[in-house]
């Protein structure tokens, strides 16, 4: 790799001399303040009358008679624009000139190749949509510009500038001209994805996606870069509605049964990527069958209408966490593996789980290890001879702590003590299946919430009139206390202003009333001859029926002859005391043990590998956990590290709190550890 100091307009001189941006890059995204801070400094530099300006650096290697642009794609596009702009204002006469043949000079010297076999014979070749939107500059008016590119945008903002400038276009194209680069040119056998990385460490501009983009296809020959993103990453692109970090993490834990930080993505990626070897081509045909999975889940167009309904279902309670397990379900229904109604009847499940956990309130920290394990769970189940739903049904049923769904009398009891008006998310699915169930004859809830045209409302309103007061008799305060806010209390309606905090008959007999209401839940309200508590009881009971109808706890005659082994997480709330432990997990890799014991000494011995200095520490420490730590040898503690012992004896609950201060102390996430648990039970102290 070498660098040089040089004008920017050096590198755009000379007949041959063509950038390319690859594929593997992003869009030009540079917006209007980095062009305003460029311009700001070329005039700057004019009235200050230096010599030159430092405009970073531009990485690039050199293939025949182009430079493919590794790094410096914004910088170098930009210069492009502001000097089409600048020749542009000359040719409209609007910007005063001294230099006659200026624009000549600029086109044919920085812009244009006039003997290049290329169409436009454009010096700088953009991708895709850029690249039309920057050709249109040049043959087409401003009325055909591409509108909403970045490309035009900023175009367009060198020409106000330009005529709002003192300057003349003589003193601009100079300014342009003293801008200096650092321009580092890479050898044949430089590894190009190394370098960008270190150029791009911060992470402060490149999304993970972007990333892993460049990591598949940066080496690649310019033939199969071309190829592989049209045939390959453009298609997942569009698949996964270019939300390729959210995508892969999805993946990522669906494959791994571990979902990576957001900001570890790419990491994650790259490590798994080892797995396929050289084989890009392979790796790229697994990411496309699951992007089209993943559209599937979220458009819900899986093609069979049972799937889809649940799929539309569970993505109303806004549930990301449940991704891994449908992309793994979707692609065992793909091969074969189990049919449709099936399917069908393990999404139901899945959304009475998540509703019923959401409804009782229950913390949502051990979801993302429930559903990154769950289909294996359930394969592993199913060799036992239960089919897949009943495997999954018992699993779901023996959650237990912070995993758990809950039980009839839990869920039941959410209706007796949840506040359901002020909730922060499945309002929409909560109103859509109330008024719908399963029915055929369905009336677009959601969409109309959307748009307001329906909107929750206080049968017994919020604010009690003295009317209201007298109606509902001498408890008042404690009736309203106690119901105002519970889903009995509430109905949806169009005309919510029009009720305000009317009586109860004058809300259901004025026009557009209770009584003139289409919706199959007011249809009760709509009965009453008065509403008190007494009301209120009964539609409560009524909605009890009906959550119970609508979100019915899974059974099973599943009895698996083998145990079917539990998984959780360091990072859930979940007691593992007692819990007999199978195997670990630990940054991706299994690990058999007998007991607790072994498993503490294995992890902290693998950590020590990791960082020998932060485990030495604790032995010259007095602050927990240190006094587990020693540096003597102990026939009864475990040697954990060079010099370094460790005493296990200890309960479980402390094995974990000492496990959460040494990660703490590495930085590492809680969720690098997970535990195989049996249903049996254990001496704590083991």
């Amino acid at each position: 790799m070498k660098g040089e100091e040089k004008y920017l307009t050096n590198l755009l001189n000379g007949a041959k001399t063509r950038f390319v941006i690859p594929v593997y890059q992003r869009n030009y995204d540079w917006k209007v303040e980095h062009c305003k801070r460029l311009f700001d400094d070329i005039e700057d530099m004019l009235r200050d009358d230096r010599e030159n300006h430092f405009f970073g650096s531009i990485v690039s290697k050199a293939e025949r008679d182009i430079r493919v642009v590794i790094d410096g794609q914004q910088r170098i596009t930009t210069v492009f624009l502001f000097l089409t702009a600048l020749i542009a204002k000359v040719d409209s006469g609007s910007l005063a000139v001294e230099d006659e043949s200026l624009t000549e000079r600029v086109r044919y010297e920085y812009l244009v190749d006039k003997y290049h076999k290329d169409e436009s014979k454009l010096k700088l070749k953009l991708i895709k949509d850029d690249q039309e939107a920057y050709e249109r500059l040049f043959r087409s008016v401003g009325a055909e510009m591409i509108e909403g590119s970045n490309i035009t945008h900023n175009y367009r903002y060198f020409l106000n500038r330009i005529d709002e400038t003192i300057f003349s276009a003589d003193d601009l194209l100079k300014g342009i001209e003293q801008l200096m680069v650092i321009d580092i040119t890479l050898d044949r056998d430089d590894d190009a994805q190394l370098i960008f990385e270190s150029l791009n460490s911060t992470g402060l501009d490149l999304s993970e996606g972007d990333k892993i983009r460049n990591f598949i296809l940066m080496n690649l020959s310019t033939d199969l870069q071309e190829e592989y993103y049209e045939r390959y990453w453009n298609p997942i692109e569009k698949n996964t509605g270019y939300n390729m970090s959210g995508f892969v993490r999805d993946w990522l834990a669906a494959k791994t049964r571990q979902t990576p930080a957001i900001k570890k993505v790419y990491s994650v990626f790259r490590e798994y990527a080892r797995n396929f070897a050289d084989a890009t081509r392979e790796l790229l045909e697994e990411l496309l069958k699951y992007s089209r999975h993943y559209r599937a889940i979220q458009d819900a167009s899986t093609g069979s209408t049972q799937i889809d309904a649940a799929l539309r279902r569970i993505g109303l309670q806004e549930t990301s966490v449940v991704n891994p397990f449908l992309l793994n379900l979707l692609e065992y229904r793909e091969n074969g593996e189990i049919g449709d109604a099936d399917v069908a009847s393990v999404l139901k499940s899945i959304e009475v789980y998540l509703f019923r956990r959401w409804a009782c309130k229950v913390p949502t920290n051990a979801l993302n290890k429930v559903f990154e394990t769950l289909h294996t769970e359930s394969l592993r189940g199913s060799t036992d001879g239960g089919s897949y739903k009943e495997v999954l049904d018992y699993i779901l049923l023996h959650k237990e702590g912070s995993s758990r769904i809950p039980s009839d009398a839990e869920f039941l009891r959410s209706l007796d003590e949840r506040d359901f008006y002020h909730i922060q998310n499945n309002k929409f699915y909560l109103y859509d299946r109330l008024e719908n169930g399963d029915s055929r004859e369905r009336v677009n809830v959601v969409d109309d919430l959307l748009d307001d045209v329906l909107s929750v409302e206080h049968i017994m309103p919020q604010t009690l009139s003295s009317r209201w007061k007298e109606d509902l008799g001498p408890n008042f305060e404690t009736i309203h206390e106690t119901w105002v806010n519970r889903l009995a209390n509430l109905t949806l309606t169009g005309y919510n202003s029009e009720y305000s905090n009317r009586q109860f008959s004058e809300k259901r007999d004025i026009a557009n009333g209770f009584n003139d209401s289409s919706l199959r839940m007011n249809r009760y309200i709509a009965s009453c001859s008065s509403w008190g508590e007494a009301e209120l009881e009964e539609r409560n009971r009524l909605l009890k029926d009906e959550f119970l109808n609508l979100w019915p706890l899974p059974t099973t005659s599943f009895i698996p002859k083998t145990d079917i082994h539990e998984e959780h997480g360091l990072d859930e709330d979940f007691n593992f005391t007692n819990r007999k432990i199978a195997a670990y997990t630990f940054m991706g890799t299994r690990f058999a043990v007998k007991n607790w014991a072994e498993m503490i000494c294995g992890v902290l011995s693998q950590i020590s590998e990791l960082d020998p200095a932060a485990i030495k520490r604790y032995t010259d420490e007095t602050e927990f956990p240190a006094r587990y730590f020693k540096e003597e040898d102990d026939p009864h503690w475990a040697q954990v590290g060079d010099g370094v012992f460790f005493n296990p004896g200890s309960s479980t609950e402390t094995k974990c709190f000492i496990l959460k201060r040494v990660f703490d102390r590495i930085g590492i996430d809680y969720n690098e550890l997970s535990f195989d648990l049996y249903r049996g039970r254990e001496n704590d102290s083991e």
